[in-house]
C-alpha cells in the first residue's frame, strides 16, 4: 500500500497561499529548527570570505546580549544551535541561509526542476555569467513544478519555490499560481 505524502506544513501553507506577501523573515520563521540548522551549517561551510560567520556571531551576540568576543570563542556546533533558536533579524544574513539551505542540501531537487525547464545548470547551480534566465512561462513552470513535487518532499519544494520568488519574482512569478493551488489542496 503506497504511503500518502504528508500534507504541507501549516506555516508553509500560509505562505504559499499568499506568495506576494512572503518576506525573507517570514520564510525563515516557517522553517523547522532542523532546516534552520541545516541552512546555517551550509552557509557557514560555504563562507569563503568569513562574512556569514562574522555576521552570525554578531547577530547571536546581540540577541543574547553577549560580547561578540565571547561568541567568537564558541565551537561551530554551539553557534549553529544558538543561531537556530534565536529570532535573528538580518535580512541579508537570513537570505544567505535560505540560499545555502538549497545549495548545501537540496541540489538534486534544484537540478531536477531546472532540468525540467531546460535551464542549464551544474547540479542545481546556474552560472549567471553564461546563462541568462528569462521569465518563465506559466504552463511550463507548472508542469515542471508538478514533476518536481512528485519526486521530492512538498515542504522542500514549496520552500525552494518561495525562495526563488524572493530572489527574483519577475522570473519566477508564474510559480505564484502553483503555490496558491498547493496551499489549498
Amino acid at each position: 500500500m503506497p504511503s500518502t505524502p504528508a500534507p504541507l506544513r501549516p506555516a508553509l501553507a500560509a505562505l504559499a497561499a499568499a506568495p506576494s506577501s512572503v518576506s525573507v523573515r517570514k520564510l525563515w520563521k516557517a522553517l523547522t529548527p532542523d532546516e534552520r540548522a541545516e541552512a546555517i551549517t551550509a552557509a557557514l561551510a560555504d563562507d569563503e570570505n568569513g562574512w556569514v560567520k562574522t555576521t552570525t556571531r554578531t547577530a547571536v551576540a546581540g540577541a543574547l546580549k553577549f560580547r561578540p568576543q565571547t561568541v567568537a570563542t564558541w565551537p561551530r556546533a554551539k553557534l549553529v544551535s544558538e543561531a537556530t533558536r534565536l529570532p535573528l533579524d538580518d535580512v541579508q544574513l537570513l537570505s544567505s541561509y535560505l540560499i545555502d539551505l538549497h545549495l548545501g542540501h537540496r541540489r538534486q531537487m534544484m537540478a531536477a526542476f531546472l532540468d525540467e525547464l531546460g535551464i542549464p545548470n551544474e547540479n542545481g547551480r546556474i552560472d549567471s555569467e553564461t546563462t541568462e534566465v528569462e521569465p518563465q512561462e506559466g504552463a511550463t513552470v507548472r508542469r515542471a513544478a508538478d514533476v518536481t513535487v512528485a519526486k521530492f518532499p512538498e515542504d522542500q519544494v514549496v520552500t525552494y519555490f518561495l525562495t526563488l520568488l524572493l530572489q527574483d519574482g519577475a522570473i519566477w512569478s508564474e510559480l505564484t499560481e502553483w503555490l496558491q493551488a498547493r496551499a489549498t489542496a
